[in-house]
């Protein structure tokens, strides 16, 4: 109880810090370093709240009278999202400050962090509604907050895209309520199926509403245009942190859909094998897609915004893999389900942790290879991004090398194809990871030397230290949590 309550209480204190930094601005005059500091106070809590989740969580813990649940795998993920908040706050340094909407950038970053935490824990579909939308409202605030032409131009997009995958949830809410046989929906009426046919729409209609928050093929279209035009910091902020809200969304659905269950709650009625075996061969077949898309386009550019909006497109084929090997283990609940799940919240970390550091650089050099020299300008910043990149690609000790290592033994157990399309994958994206570490490493500069912002170096370094420490630990916590 006492861990409940200290939780709580401090997101009502993030809560309130996300309606301090807008109300001090009304009162006039400037107030920049509160701002910040105030913003910091805030991470910082997301910070401490979800290290205690993690802690606590050795069986699952109801938040706010139940309509949260988290356990180990969603507290891992809502931690990587609070880190990653903090490296991307690190890397905005004074920008915010100079743009028309300041101090939005710090006002709404508490209010993605408690979004993240809602979303990822939801047992219900209200629940899941409410937090669906202020994370995607957030997103579209996000991407036009330094409000100049090509990020005006990104979030119009964006937000038609929103329209779309908020209309696929809207679909999903219809279909559980015609296959629920109770009335309040809880924990998830998508799980009582009742009838085929409508449990195929629904199960459909989560999959693309997802797939257009994360970039999953074919719903992937508008991801590099968005990405490609929106500014680098706000980008790290929706990449790195909301997208990892909107992963642990997907595979809590699919995981209570194949028999699952979560907080001690029986599922209503259990999908047959046959519906398990559907879903979890559609995933495999979207990951696939999805990984081989984002890695080979990647492959083929050299604009540094483009590569990592395409290898983000690859990183949640990974993501996608393991998540269809869960659906399919769900049901029993086996120790293939166990690696499944760590394979998605260690990959989710790995990522969004690289992710907020990597896309404020694009800030810095607008193609990979603006970036040579960097070794001779800023050694630091040049191996920290080197070890951000290794580990995307899953080399060793890294955190990501743990995440794919957990995916191919999940995917191992359920379709060896599965797993040749994820190595092969692996061995496609090392050609540009390779050459983007090649470049970062040069201490020869292909004209004037890059300089990147002390801020974004500094972020780097965080990161990097993290991607390492964590390395060490993941391994430690997936051990522990068997």
């Amino acid at each position: 109880m006492t861990w409940i309550m200290a939780v709580e209480t401090l997101y009502y204190i993030i809560v309130g810090l996300a309606i301090t930094i807008p109300a001090l601005s009304l009162v006039g005059g400037k107030h920049n370093r509160v701002y910040k500091g105030l913003a910091w106070i805030a991470v910082l809590s997301a910070i401490a709240a979800n290290s205690i989740m993690l802690y606590a969580a050795s069986s699952p813990i109801e938040f706010f009278g139940g309509a949260v649940v988290h356990d180990r795998f969603t507290s891992f993920i809502a931690l990587a999202a609070s880190l990653a908040a903090a490296i991307s706050l690190l890397a905005s340094g004074k920008a915010p400050l100079e743009w028309p909407s300041s101090p939005a950038f710090y006002s709404l970053l508490p209010l993605v962090l408690l979004g993240v935490f809602v979303v990822s824990g939801a047992v219900d579909t209200f629940t899941v509604i409410a937090s669906w939308l202020l994370l995607s409202v957030l997103a579209y605030v996000y991407v036009a907050l330094p409000y100049d032409r090509e990020s005006r131009a990104a979030a119009v997009r964006y937000i038609l895209l929103g329209a779309i995958a908020t209309l696929f949830l809207a679909l999903w809410v219809a279909f559980n309520s015609m296959v629920s046989t109770t009335e309040n929906l809880s924990p998830f009426a998508i799980s009582v199926l009742t009838d085929t046919s409508l449990s195929g729409l629904a199960l459909m209609s989560v999959i693309a509403a997802v797939g257009f928050k994360t970039g999953v093929v074919p719903f992937h279209w508008w991801l590099p245009s968005v990405y490609g035009r929106a500014e680098g910091r706000v980008i790290s902020v929706v990449a790195s942190i909301i997208k990892l809200g909107f992963i642990a969304l997907l595979a809590r659905t699919l995981y209570l859909m194949a028999g699952g269950t979560v907080a001690g709650h029986n599922i209503l009625a259990v999908a047959s094998p046959l519906a398990v075996n559907k879903a979890a061969a559609v995933l495999a077949v979207l990951a696939v897609a999805t990984m081989t898309y984002g890695n080979i386009a990647a492959l083929t550019t050299d604009r540094l915004k483009a590569l990592l909006a395409y290898s983000s497109i690859a990183q949640v084929g990974y993501i996608l893999a393991a998540i269809a090997a869960l659906a399919y283990f769900a049901p029993s609940n086996s120790d293939f389900a166990k690696y499944a799940m760590a394979a998605i919240a260690v990959q989710a970390a790995a990522y969004g942790i690289a992710k907020s550091a990597l896309f404020p650089l694009t800030e810095s050099a607008d193609k990979i290879a603006s970036l040579r020299g960097l070794r001779s300008t800023s050694p630091r910043a040049s191996a920290a991004t080197a070890i951000l990149l290794l580990s995307l690609l899953g080399m060793p000790p890294m955190l990501g090398f743990w995440g794919k290592l957990f995916m191919f033994i999940a995917a191992a157990g359920y379709s060896v194809i599965l797993v040749v399309a994820a190595f092969l994958n692996s061995a496609i994206s090392s050609g540009y990871y390779a050459r983007f570490a090649r470049d970062v490493l040069s201490g020869e500069p292909e004209g004037e030397p890059p300089s990147i912002d002390p801020s974004v170096e500094a972020s780097l370094l965080v990161a990097a230290t993290l991607i390492l420490a964590l390395g060490f630990i993941a391994p430690i916590l997936f051990l522990l949590a068997l």
